[in-house]
């Protein structure tokens, strides 16, 4: 089978879901060709529990994903991000003067981005903002001419050790090179527009089993929190008061309750089945003060982390705060949001981002909990992407190499993960259909 022509797939892990997506380089950005999500097993609050097990559960997207290609596989480049904390941003400056004035062409900025991107545990270098001869500041510097040229840098961190944990995960799989992005700013980027990055803006990622915040100022993020919990605690709550499976808890939280509770009448009832599988009645407002408790312990907890962003950042004052992720999704969560940080809220969604680069799949761009799905592609159609990990598609056996500055290989850590297998199998018994 033919590959997907300058592909990229994206895999975005969470606590309770793997979404996956691949797209085709197109003119104006990106055409998803198709897109999967299935349970995550082996991962939680923001831990890898059960690798044999995550395994499975990416070979399960990835499955489902060349189902849906015809006479076509995934292969290229694989962006990850994972709901994990283990990533850190730094921001930094690179000066590089060039002794005369010089056209800036695409080798002097890879060069700068090479540059910037030294060190062992950094993943990603991100130039936000450059300027020439120290007064003209410019977002992309191609066919300009300067003499010296200053650029504001954020680099993306995270430790060698759990990034080779990582990509041993995909080992096997058909990808040329994979990397890893940060969770937060494919959150931002996939749901933010550009007016909000630059007057400042909080985005809140109201996972699973974690919130991530990230702060924006000035057009580039200035600042990220992780806290090490989510919806599950309202799922949980809504199973315990009212004695119903966490599936039905889930039902009952997603399409049945408001976080603005008074908005919901009384007297109106919705019907449940319980532990003993006997069916009742239950008020409507009885779940949504239920989970109104402690999705606003959520968001005060969420808050006090935005107070430590402001001390950390005394020119961050930010126009108000995006929320997206699955929490987004939960009728009334923009008002609670608006009400416990004083504050503008809405909820960030691709469509709402003002993004254009990314057609197809137009029935999730409206769904919060794609939002960083959608982030990877905006990400990689903005900023491209430096050295990444190469990963050999021979067999499961094979060694992911590292990226060459750091120039080390990630040892096979054995052949018994079950995923693997089971992909095979099917990827081998696809091929037949086509």
């Amino acid at each position: 089978m033919a590959k997907v022509g300058g592909g990229i797939t994206v895999v975005d892990i969470g606590s309770y879901n793997i979404k996956a997506a691949i797209g085709e380089k197109v003119t104006d950005g990106f055409k998803i060709l198709g897109y999967s999500t299935v349970k995550t097993n082996g991962f939680s609050s923001g831990q890898i529990i059960d690798a044999v097990g995550l395994k499975a559960s990416i070979g399960e997207a990835l499955g489902e994903l060349q189902a849906q290609l015809v006479k076509k596989t995934f292969g290229g480049h694989l962006s990850i991000t994972i709901s994990e904390n283990v990533f850190s941003l730094e921001a930094a400056k690179l000066e590089k003067s060039f002794g005369k004035p010089e056209l800036i062409g695409n080798g002097q900025i890879q060069e700068i981005r090479s540059e910037i991107s030294k060190g062992q545990d950094t993943i990603d270098a991100i130039p936000v903002r450059y300027t020439l001869d120290g007064n003209r500041k410019v977002i992309n510097p191609l066919s300009m001419t300067t003499s010296k040229v200053a650029v504001d840098v954020v680099k993306v961190k995270m430790e060698q050790t759990q990034r080779n944990e990582l990509i041993n995960l995909f080992q096997g799989y058909p990808f040329e090179s994979v990397m890893i992005l940060h969770p937060g700013l494919v959150a931002s980027e996939g749901t933010l527009n550009e007016n909000e990055k630059n007057r400042g803006i909080l985005c809140i990622d109201f996972g699973y089993s974690s919130i991530k915040l990230t702060a924006y100022g000035d057009g580039m993020p200035v600042d990220y929190k992780f806290l090490p919990f989510g919806t599950e605690r309202m799922i949980k709550d809504i199973a315990t008061i009212f004695k119903v499976s966490y599936p039905e808890a889930e039902r009952l939280l997603f399409y049945h309750s408001n976080m603005d509770y008074e908005r919901i009448n009384e007297n109106e009832m919705v019907e449940v089945v319980d532990f003993s599988k006997t069916k009742k009645n239950i008020k409507k407002r009885s779940i949504s003060l239920a989970a109104y408790a402690r999705g606003k312990e959520l968001m005060s907890f969420s808050r006090r982390s935005f107070v430590e962003m402001l001390n950390n950042n005394p020119a961050f004052n930010p126009v108000g705060i995006v929320i997206t992720g699955g929490g987004a999704s939960i009728p009334g969560m923009s008002t609670l949001g608006a009400t416990i940080f004083n504050s503008v809220a809405r909820n960030g969604t691709y469509i709402s981002s003002n993004n254009v680069m990314i057609t197809g799949a137009e029935d999730i761009m409206g769904v919060p909990a794609y939002g960083p799905l959608f982030g990877a592609f905006v990400y990689a159609y903005r900023y491209g992407r430096i050295e990444s990990v190469k990963v050999s598609s021979t067999s499961s056996s094979s060694n992911v190499a590292q990226p060459s500055v750091v120039e080390k290989t990630v040892e096979d850590k054995g052949e018994s993960q079950s995923g693997n297998a089971t992909f095979k199998k099917l990827w081998d018994f696809l091929k037949k259909l086509v």
